[in-house]
């Protein structure tokens, strides 16, 4: 049976194609991280409101999740490379658009890239990574991905702050100048990418195996325990999106965080999830994924309640190391996701997810900004905490275990 994920890409290829995955992910987390702490204080510093900056947040997740489906299927069926390409693209316009804003209005065009980013890429490059990779190592594969790109994005946040500090504190103009060193650093990556890539057949197109995707939606969906992971990934994109945006806004409005805590949180978070990651994988790749999982949320909710609780922002520190310790368990998750389904439709699998997980996402963030100001700043991260222990948790641990189960997948 044909590779879906990589077409006819030889083994010496796909270590190749794999390699470039890997260093892209390692040039764009050290670029993403100069800025990403910062993104939601300068939309709100340009004139937005904690409720305007979740409503750009909606309107972003709603426009960009009609876009997944489609992809998802192309990506089984046209061709992987071209559509990640395009996807890379996108990215070079993030950064320079928010350089150049002088309305926060006009910053929910680099919002919906983000989250065109945000599922698109990471899927892309799940599917890629999932086809090189046997079930028994599938989990430290991914692991070993997250860790060594985690290794850039240690040192890019404390950079930031150390630059923003340097230049006058959390300032427009401060900022700006980090979105700029941003786009330098992606646009030198993509062009990398694409010149190794040029003459690298990742997904080839074959017109007679092109099916109905309606029929492939219908195949993929009749499985009750796929619908219940669809519910999994829906409350996550809400809960999520509920809250993401106003964590850094938090720690500086409420607790009294400086750049430079902000910064260091940043890389703490990202030192945590770098050196977890690996050993996570390969803890999956013993115990198996749901195990895993539920071993490693309580260190999502200790985080969230102890940004709540922190007496002073010197404990932000320790919300961020927890922080980083429970995303790095995204081996796990990603290794289950992607199992779940055969080979040949982890394209429109992925495609499903994105598309709900944007729907679900675009009343998250204005319902997060509602939260915040109607009940208190803090009931957002309550709300994660009740939602995803009381409901996903337990759908997760619903789920068969894929461990093992498939060889082939």
């Amino acid at each position: 049976m044909r590779s879906k994920g990589l077409g006819k890409v030889s083994s010496k290829g796909l270590s190749h194609v794999y390699k470039i995955v890997l260093m892209k992910r390692v040039a764009y987390s050290f670029a993403s991280g100069l800025s990403q702490n910062y993104i939601s204080i300068y939309i709100t510093k340009l004139g937005a409101s904690i409720v305007q900056l979740g409503s750009l947040n909606t309107i972003s997740s709603l426009i960009s999740s009609f876009l997944a489906l489609p992809l998802g299927w192309l990506a089984d069926y046209y061709s992987l490379k071209k559509i990640y390409l395009s996807s890379l693209a996108l990215t070079l316009l993030t950064p320079l658009i928010y350089f150049l804003a002088r309305d926060w209005r006009i910053t929910v065009i680099p919002i919906l890239i983000s989250h065109i980013e945000m599922w698109s890429i990471s899927l892309l490059e799940t599917i890629i990574i999932a086809e090189t990779l046997p079930n028994r190592r599938r989990a430290t594969g991914f692991g070993l991905l997250y860790m060594l790109s985690g290794l850039a994005s240690i040192v890019s946040p404390t950079i930031a702050g150390l630059i923003l500090s340097y230049l006058g504190g959390l300032n427009v103009r401060s900022i700006k100048i980090l979105f700029f060193i941003q786009f330098l650093l992606i646009l030198c990556t993509y062009t990398w990418v694409v010149l190794g890539l040029r003459k690298e057949t990742i997904h080839s197109l074959d017109i007679k195996l092109v099916r109905d995707p309606i029929n492939e939606l219908r195949l993929v969906l009749r499985n009750s325990k796929i619908r219940g992971w669809l519910i999994v990934e829906s409350l996550g994109g809400f809960i999520f999106g509920a809250v993401n945006p106003f964590i850094m806004v938090y720690a500086a409005e409420i607790k009294g965080a400086d750049a430079l805590i902000l910064g260091l949180m940043g890389s703490i978070s990202n030192l945590t999830y770098m050196f977890s990651s690996f050993p996570i994988g390969r803890l999956a790749d013993i115990i198996g994924r749901r195990k895993t999982i539920a071993l490693l949320r309580p260190f999502l909710y200790a985080s969230m309640l102890l940004l709540i609780l922190a007496p002073n922002k010197n404990y932000l520190l320790l919300v961020a190391a927890l922080r980083g310790i429970a995303w790095g368990a995204m081996s796990a998750w990603s290794s289950l996701r992607m199992e779940l389904v055969e080979s040949s439709f982890r394209g429109i699998w992925s495609g499903i997810i994105g598309m709900l997980r944007g729907l679900a996402r675009a009343p998250a963030s204005l319902i997060g900004g509602l939260l915040w100001t109607l009940v208190s700043p803090s009931a957002p991260f309550v709300m994660l905490v009740v939602v995803d222990s009381i409901v996903r948790l337990p759908l997760v641990l619903s789920m068969p275990e894929t461990l093992n189960e498939n060889e082939k997948r």
